[in-house]
Order: structure tokens, then sequence, then C-alpha cells
């Protein structure tokens, strides 16, 4: 067997995991990544521990269809590394990355092309691999990053996967610190407040510049209108003409007739109204604070007792609101718009990252209850109304 090294990078963990520790969450577009950085000091890391020359490292990430980005060139083009891609479902999980990986380790310890592997992952899913690995002969290294608060000393390892490799390597803390950093906030991100003087005015009252998409407040849905703005302000007109108030709701079961083409036969489209929402009198509480509500009370009358659960919703509600803030400072004005009109339902991959960081933060099995899940999405759309 040749005396080599190689490392196995599983970019998705290692890039969640730096994520977490600069900006409270792995959403990627809120960090910025210094990837020659981060390459050489994972390599300088080994080769100080390893006298072993390096085969090569390589870098396991996803991607839509599991074509290189321009992100994904820049990191292959490094020298030594090698990028394999698996791809990426809509819903924003890496699909075929853990298989390529786990072949790539026994492919190489069956071919003998190196004696000594170094793998930096978390994923109990490549337990197997590391076994098989082991029994032709190669050598297995977990490469964590420290964390002396957990019992394993390093983070988000599945014990599972270091109880089969034969030694863990702590990579430094102050590696992640000097590669990555809070990405600086978007220009042109709007905050919906004053509407300037040349903008227009949509179906629910909210300004918009012309050209864009209106942003319907909190709680209410955008209007429709297949027969375009035109018709629909027309009605609208029509309405305050008649006595009407503005938004104001049709007395029967009747629809606009701006809702069919002018001049057009056939069945009129109703035309749906803003949503009723009722007021909510309480304060609002400080920025980044969610308003607590008592759960249960220990008799008539008594004062609320606090919840066990308190301390569990506290701690997963604010990874949500953690990650508004890094979301709404690392999107553009039309992304912001799309999410909004989208209300209350979250993307894909919003939702998928804000689950993930729950987990990381209180437990995967936890995180999996319903009540936990309805409380960080109620989070999340709470913080957002602030920023917006």
């Amino acid at each position: 067997m040749s005396r080599k090294s190689v490392i196995f990078v599983d970019a998705g963990f290692l890039l969640a995991t730096g994520g977490l520790r600069v900006t409270g969450n792995s959403l990627r577009s809120a960090f910025s990544v210094q990837y020659k950085n981060l390459v050489d000091g994972i390599q300088e890391f080994v080769s100080e521990r390893d006298s072993r020359d390096l085969l090569r490292m390589y870098w396991y990430d996803a991607a839509k269809d599991g074509v290189f980005s321009d992100e994904h060139k820049r990191i292959g083009l490094l020298p030594g590394v090698k990028v394999r891609l698996g791809r990426m479902s809509y819903n924003g999980e890496q699909k075929g990355v853990d298989l390529k990986l786990g072949l790539d380790l026994v492919g190489v310890a069956r071919n003998r092309s190196a004696d000594v592997a170094y793998l930096l992952s978390g994923d109990d899913d490549l337990a197997e691999a590391v076994e098989a690995a082991q029994d032709l002969g190669m050598k297995v290294v977990l490469l964590g990053i420290e964390n002396q608060g957990h019992r394993l000393g390093v983070t988000a390892v599945a014990e599972h996967l270091a109880l089969q490799v034969d030694d863990i390597a702590t990579l430094p803390q102050s590696l992640l610190d000097r590669c990555f950093a809070k990405s600086a906030p978007v220009a042109g991100v709007a905050v919906q407040a004053a509407a300037p003087a040349d903008v227009s005015v949509s179906s629910n009252g909210a300004g918009h510049a012309p050209g864009t998409r209106p942003v319907p407040g909190p709680g209410v849905l955008p209007a429709f209108s297949p027969a375009g703005s035109e018709a629909g302000a027309a009605a609208a007109s029509g309405a305050e003409a008649a006595g009407a108030p503005a938004g104001a709701e049709p007395a029967d079961d009747s629809v606009s007739a701006a809702a069919s083409p002018a001049g057009s036969p056939g069945r009129p489209v109703p035309t749906p109204g803003p949503r009723r929402v009722p007021q909510d009198l309480r304060p609002v509480p400080p920025a980044g604070m969610v308003r607590r509500e008592p759960v249960y009370s220990t008799a008539t009358g008594a004062p609320a007792a606090q919840s066990p659960w308190f301390d569990l919703v506290e701690s997963a509600e604010a990874v949500a609101v953690s990650l508004a803030d890094n979301w709404h400072g690392s999107v553009s004005q039309r992304e912001l718009n799309e999410l909004l009109a989208e209300r209350p339902l979250l993307p894909p991959t919003i939702d998928r990252v804000l689950i993930k960081d729950c987990a990381a933060k209180i437990g995967e099995a936890k995180t999996d209850l319903q009540d936990i899940r309805k409380a960080i999405r109620a989070a999340f759309w709470r913080r957002l109304d602030e920023l917006v």
C-alpha cells in the first residue's frame, strides 16, 4: 500500500458548521468563505500531523443538476483539490453526496492509493464505508471541529461514526474564524416605511415602485385580477365613486366586472379581497424578542405557571430569529417580495435550514415535534415582520 494520505471533505457539513459559528445559522447566503485559506488550513493541519505525502483532497458538495457553479470551479482549480458533486433537490436537500464519498473512500482503500484517510464529516451514514475501508487495510481518522463543551470534543458528529473511526483529530476553531465571515447586507433591500412620491398603490393599499411586485402586509393576501392592473384600478375607482370605502367587501356574492376582459363573454372570475385578521392590541415586544404566552394555570385565578417547554421553545425561536436576520440582510428586494407574497408558506430551502439549525440547537428528536416546528416558523415570520 502506498504511504500516502488522502482527505475527504463533506462540504455541506463543514460550511454549515462554519456558518453556525459566525452567523448563528447555516444559510449559505448569510456568510462568505475564503476557500483557499480554508483548504490550505486543512491541508497544513494534516501535514503537521502526518509526514506522508498528500494524495489529494476530495471536496464533496451538491449543485443543481450536478453542474459546477462558479464557486465550485474556483475550488476545483485549487492545487491538489478534486471537486465531486451530487445533486440538489428542489427543497435544498443533497442527493448522492454521501454515496459518492463512501464509494471513493472504499475505492481508494481497495486500490491501495493511500493508507490513511482523513474524513471531515459528521454523518452517521458514512460509518459502514469507514468499516469497509478499514477491512481493506486503511486507517481512517475523523477530522472534527473542536468543541470542548461536547462529550466527544467535536461539533455535530454522530456518535456511531465517532466509534467506528481509528482516531479523532480536532481542527482549531480559529481556522473557521479566519475563513468565515458574515455576508454584508445586500443593497436595495427596502424597509417598508414611507412610500416615495412616485410610487403606485396596490389593491391592498401598500405602496410599491412602478414595475415592481407589491409587498403584502402581515396577514394580507395580495389581490388577484386576471384582467390586469388597469381593470383592477377601474374597479377600485368605481367602488369609490359608488360611495363604498376602499377595500370594502361586496354586499352579496357578486363579482367585479373587471374580472373578465372587456368585451369578452363568459363567466366572470371572482377577485379575492384582503384577508381579515383580528387586530392584536397587546404591546409590541422589543426587536429580537418574542411574546411569551402562559401555557397553563396552576388553579383558577392563580398566576400562570411556566411550561416545562418554555426554555426549549425559547432556544428554538432564537434560531428562527437569527435566520430571519441573516436571510433578510442577504437577499434582494425581489426575493423579499416573492417570500412575502407566498406567506404563510416558507420556501423549502429556508424551511429546511430552519429545521436543521433547530435540530443542531435542541436535538433532532425534539425538533421533530410539530409544536416546535410551528413555533420556529411563527417566530421567523414575526421577526421578518419587524424587519420589513
